[in-house]
């Protein structure tokens, strides 16, 4: 006669004691409000859904840690250089360690909007994310982990979101090989760098929407050539990209 299969047991449910400190660490390590919902933690911040004027929003607060503060400041470092700009996730409001977004729905999010995109659409996306990337690199920085999830459609129009990597990159080296592009940059930095176009990285354009690097090169290039004629920044975009700006 045979026995019957042992059943693991999971671990059991946290009492409501564990759960009321854990709500109170969360409140006081990251200065998070007490009745948001809990989405996900780091070492560094903590993001909840919480609504503002009635509508839908996302919050992440900053841990009351060095890390915490670094990456808060470049969140708002990108607040100040880029707010204006419409390639940027509008802030809803500004908190005194954190930030309030618009909450979109999941499948918003590029690394899943993408599979249903076209090859041309996702092309498009990948050298609409070189030139996000050339306008940083030519500011003097880079972001550090632009890849397909943390690139939203806020109204059908990208918006990148996530600066916690944000930060002043080394002088001299050209576009093509910066930070942003191979992962490589000589400045210490807390976290290594994610580039958008990797292809070792499974969260990468190469793995997650099959876009390469010189795929977005070469439908970002003649885009500029045709703009360069007018804009004085498209210029100065394809002479870092051909590598004359560093």
């Amino acid at each position: 006669m045979s026995m019957p299969a042992v059943q693991e047991e999971g671990p059991p449910p946290r009492s409501f004691v564990h759960r009321v400190v854990d709500r109170a660490r969360m409140v006081y390590i990251f200065g998070s409000p007490v009745g948001a919902t809990f989405v996900k933690a780091t070492d560094r911040s903590v993001t909840v859904y919480t609504s503002h004027q009635g509508r839908p929003t996302v919050s992440k607060y900053f841990a009351r840690t060095r890390v915490g503060r670094d990456a808060f400041l470049a969140e708002k470092a990108t607040g100040d250089l880029f707010g204006h700009r419409p390639w940027r996730m509008p802030v809803v409001r500004w908190h005194k360690r954190g930030f309030t977004v618009p909450r979109l729905p999941d499948d918003a999010r590029l690394d899943v909007a993408g599979q249903q995109l076209s090859r041309e659409e996702r092309v498009a996306l990948g050298a609409w994310t070189l030139d996000v990337l050339l306008e940083i690199y030519l500011t003097g920085n880079l972001h550090g982990d632009l890849q397909p999830h943390n690139i939203w459609l806020l109204d059908g129009k990208p918006v990148v979101t996530d600066f916690e990597t944000f930060g002043p990159r080394t002088p001299g080296i050209p576009f093509l090989d910066s930070g942003d592009i191979t992962g490589n940059d000589p400045l210490p930095r807390d976290r290594s760098l994610d580039p958008a176009f990797d292809p070792e990285d499974d969260w990468s354009f190469h793995h997650m929407l099959g876009v390469t690097l010189a795929d977005a090169v070469d439908a970002l290039r003649p885009q500029l050539v045709a703009a360069s004629a007018t804009s004085p920044d498209a210029r100065a975009k394809l002479e870092a990209l051909d590598g004359v700006r560093t």
